[in-house]
């Protein structure tokens, strides 16, 4: 067999080729930034400080999101280490708080064997009913129906959600939302379980202001309190802090970040607090072209991450995010 230059380009082009048709087109993956909405629900009073802080975790992951039908995502996930996030300088104080909103209707299966369910509805009256029902195994399931509507000044919800199949386990939560004026708004939110004994309600206030380029929040509850600060410099960089303490027994933390996207398809988020603790996450899309005929763009994300804790340890992640 005599193999050429030429002949032995053309055969490792067409090798790399095959390839990236294995990786997934360019498009919008695993978006940070919160949904704009006209009107901020109560759990998401806190989304843009929040979110600029950033998701460290330790050893190495891959996440491989894939859409099967129309109504079907499958979501595989490896793990080699600790990869899960091992540090938090805040807690959610409210119902659903940090967890995705506004989930489209469909199944949505994991590599672990969790199945979720979501089904949307419109009722009369401008309502909006959601269910979602989570089956992790045979024993272990989680269902929650949601009723909400949204006004011109005011956004509210009723939420009753059971673990188990279980009647004891059921909670309903109340969350209203309403703007006083175009930049500050007040919410409420009340939780009971009313098969408990004795039924004790936990309640909550939050506060918003919010600017083109700043917010300010806050919420009180009997756990404790926090009060997060955001604001935005540039398109490209933003800066958060978060204050909380717990009122049970609890100390007040601090904590700041920072983040940053560049124009190269990458952003890094960098994060201190006063535990004595801080990390970051550098995140970049390696994109791929094919040939001219073709004109498509495959893409790969590659996320680093670095923790260090009280000890002064310093510990890394590496972690690959592909979404078909």
């Amino acid at each position: 067999m005599d193999l050429t230059e030429d002949k032995l380009k053309k055969e490792v082009s067409s090798f790399v080729s095959s390839l990236q048709r294995l990786l997934p087109k360019k498009k919008d993956i695993i978006v940070i930034a919160p949904q704009i909405l006209k009107l901020t629900r109560l759990n998401d009073v806190h989304a843009e400080a929040k979110s600029v802080f950033p998701k460290c975790f330790l050893g190495a992951k891959l996440v491989i999101l894939r859409e099967i039908m129309d109504k079907v995502k499958l979501i595989q996930q490896y793990n080699y280490g600790t990869s899960k996030e091992n540090y938090k300088c805040f807690i959610p104080l409210l119902h659903n708080e940090m967890q995705p909103k506004n989930s489209s209707d469909g199944l949505l299966i994991d590599s672990a064997g969790c199945a979720t369910a979501t089904y949307t509805d419109v009722l009369e009256g401008a309502y909006v009913m959601r269910l979602t029902s989570k089956i992790k195994d045979l024993i272990s399931s989680e269902t929650e129906l949601v009723f909400e509507k949204d006004n011109e000044k005011s956004l509210g919800s009723v939420s009753c959600v059971m673990k188990d199949v279980d009647p004891n386990s059921m909670r309903v939560v109340t969350q209203w939302m309403y703007r006083i004026r175009s930049d500050f708004s007040i919410g409420t939110e009340v939780g009971l379980k009313p098969l408990a004994y004795p039924p004790v309600p936990e309640y909550s206030l939050s506060a918003r202001y919010e600017q083109p380029s700043f917010t300010i929040s806050s919420t009180v509850c009997k756990s404790g309190f926090q009060v997060c600060l955001y604001k935005k410099f540039s398109p490209d960089l933003r800066i958060a802090a978060v204050v909380h303490d717990g009122n049970r027994g609890g100390t007040t933390s601090v904590g700041v970040a920072v983040h940053k996207s560049c124009r190269n398809s990458s952003e890094m988020k960098v994060f201190v607090d006063s535990m004595r603790c801080g990390g970051f996450t550098f995140q970049k899309d390696i994109l791929f072209y094919e040939p001219q005929e073709s004109n498509e763009v495959r893409v790969l994300r590659l996320i680093g991450s670095t923790l260090i804790d009280r000890q002064r340890r310093v510990r890394f992640g590496l972690g690959f995010n592909l979404d078909f």
